[in-house]
């Protein structure tokens, strides 16, 4: 393992922990569970690829994805939680008998 993918394996480890301190603080200020799950995955993410660099699949092929994956999950989260945030309790579909 070169000094480059040590570099870029430290790189996506910091970004996935400050993504999961943004979802630990939206957690916090609504108290609903997909932030909260979000950050636990994205903790989950950076540690399966750290561990799979460190037993030797290639650094290119492990990072890149990682990240994408780790956007797409910060985002639908944001994007449900914005959702449940802006309906109001109760304005789910009616049930019609």
């Amino acid at each position: 393992m070169s000094q480059h993918d040590l570099f870029g394996l430290a790189a996506l480890d910091v970004a996935c922990l400050l993504a999961a301190a943004m979802m630990l603080r939206s957690w916090y200020r609504r108290r609903t569970r997909p932030p909260l799950v979000a950050g636990a995955f994205v903790l989950l993410l950076a540690l399966v690829a750290s561990l799979l660099v460190a037993i030797g699949v290639t650094y290119s092929l492990v990072v890149g994805p990682t990240f994408i994956i780790a956007l797409l999950v910060i985002l639908y989260t944001a994007r449900y939680d914005r959702r449940v945030a802006t309906t109001p309790p109760g304005a789910g579909p009616s049930r019609r008998s």
